[in-house]
């Protein structure tokens, strides 16, 4: 059974949010999680909530932001998410500049651009960057928040 965690309220389809329901869906159509996948909004990581955590059954955590602009604080917050996750994403309301890319790239931040629904991996997340404890601590987490909903 996936496990799929509200924070609040239901999903909210107004600014950034309305690209949620998409992005899971799409994560589920292309396998990325499963049913024993773990996933969790706004999840708290490093002081700040990450958009979506997933977590598969063999432990990868991977984070998600979610921005419809503002280029610059996805990265800084997808960077931030980097340092206690396997894969780190940003998910754009449009396509960035190609330097966008590249400097994404260059801090193995991966992006997913949803126009009119349709999604498009532009770039995928470079090696594993995070510190062993701190993803102990988020994998623990997102463990302890599975159970209890299972």
């Amino acid at each position: 059974m996936m496990v799929f965690i509200e924070h609040d309220k239901a999903f909210d389809t107004s600014g950034e949010s309305r690209m949620m329901p998409d992005l899971v869906n799409w994560l589920r159509r292309s396998r990325w999680v499963r049913d024993d996948s773990i996933i969790v909004r706004e999840l708290p990581i490093n002081g700040r909530r990450a958009d979506l955590v997933t977590m598969t059954k063999s432990g990868v955590i991977s984070t998600f932001e979610l921005k419809l602009g503002g280029f610059n604080r996805a990265l800084e917050q997808a960077v931030y998410n980097r340092l206690s996750v396997d894969r780190s994403w940003m998910v754009l309301g449009s396509s960035p500049r190609a330097s966008n890319v590249e400097e994404a790239v260059r801090f193995g931040i991966g992006i997913i651009a949803i126009n009119e629904g349709q999604l498009k991996v532009l770039c995928r997340p470079g090696a594993p960057g995070f510190d062993p404890e701190a993803k102990r601590r988020v994998g623990a987490r997102l463990s302890e928040i599975g159970v209890v909903c299972v």
